[in-house]
């Protein structure tokens, strides 16, 4: 991605930070989704001074319950380990999966910047499709704290790799509806 389409995805993911959440669709409910994407890093532990290659894997899961409440949960994995983030969608924090017709949007902002995952389903809501993507304040590096390490992390660069989606019927988080 060009430096011009960076700014302009990170432009697009905070134009709108407090859209209104619609609700899921009736079709969803009930059911998980869930989306696994791989990526490759420039990063650095925030007690590092040298930057390293991470590679990564991703496993974005929502459930959507019967009352009609997101839940969501992403592991992240490298050769370190894994680390886990849950979020209720709605609630106070910095992640939230949208619903608009037969797509579902999640943005997990960092600062710095922000990572966006589309998914768009089928008539029937059995089957999806997704997109992954991460953009960059101008001039700015992302930086968080690893669920692996549990420590400050700054990231410079991401290059995506596969992404793929899937509907599943039940919670896959584990626990009630």
């Amino acid at each position: 991605m060009t430096k011009r389409g960076i700014c302009a995805f990170f432009f697009s993911i905070l134009a709108f930070p407090t859209a209104t959440l619609a609700a899921p669709p009736s079709q969803l409910m009930g059911k998980s989704v869930v989306v696994n994407w791989t990526e490759t890093r420039s990063q650095r532990d925030g007690d590092q001074t040298e930057w390293r290659n991470v590679s990564a894997s991703h496993t974005l899961s929502v459930y959507v319950s019967t009352a009609g409440r997101a839940f969501t949960r992403q592991v992240n994995s490298t050769k370190r380990g894994s680390g886990t983030l849950d979020q209720v969608s709605g609630q106070a924090g910095n992640a939230n999966a949208s619903f608009d017709g037969q797509s579902m949007t999640f943005i997990r902002e960092n600062r710095g910047g922000a990572r966006r995952v589309v998914v768009r389903f089928d008539g029937s809501f059995t089957s999806c499709t997704a997109s992954a993507g991460t953009g960059f304040e101008s001039g700015k590096t992302h930086i968080s704290v690893s669920p692996i390490t549990k420590k400050q992390v700054e990231i410079r660069s991401i290059t995506m790799g596969s992404v793929s989606c899937s509907v599943q019927a039940g919670n896959v988080l584990g626990g009630g509806s």
